[in-house]
């Protein structure tokens, strides 16, 4: 009897789950709580801690955990997520440790006139010290991201 082994195809898997993906990096000296909550008030956004798609790594014989926050549009079929990118001295991201926070949007509604105005006016919001929209396909480590 032979038997059939099934290869994950990790370039399809990030290539689907990054389909109609955009993503920004923001810089905050802040707790991720506390900066959801400011991006709560000012934006009119729901962003909930979410801890069963709480993203573990495995480093150095320790875990790290990145928690993130979701928040669905109830208009549409648009997703938000707010990811941690620093655990103790660990970065979901390392090539961005520049950026503390990560915010994926998915969905095909948003187009990048509507990115650029989120853009904007995440710039607004108190405790948000920089906001940059990040090119998925020069991310090294996106695998990480995948929940």
């Amino acid at each position: 009897m032979s038997v059939l082994k099934l290869k994950l195809d990790n370039d399809q898997l990030v290539e689907d789950f990054f389909d109609n993906t955009h993503l920004l990096g923001i810089a905050s000296t802040s707790n991720d709580y506390q900066v959801c909550w400011h991006i709560n008030r000012q934006l009119h956004t729901a962003f909930r801690i979410n801890n069963s798609i709480e993203i573990t790594l495995a480093k150095k014989n320790r875990s790290y955990h990145f928690p993130i926050y979701e928040f669905h549009e109830p208009t549409n079929s648009v997703a938000h997520y707010f990811f941690n990118n620093h655990c103790q001295a660990e970065y979901l991201l390392p090539e961005l440790k520049q950026v503390q926070f990560l915010w994926m949007i998915k969905g095909d509604y948003y187009q990048q006139s509507d990115v650029k105005k989120l853009l904007d006016e995440l710039r607004l919001v108190p405790l948000v010290q920089l906001v940059s929209l990040l090119d998925i396909k020069e991310i090294k480590n996106k695998m990480n991201l995948i929940f």
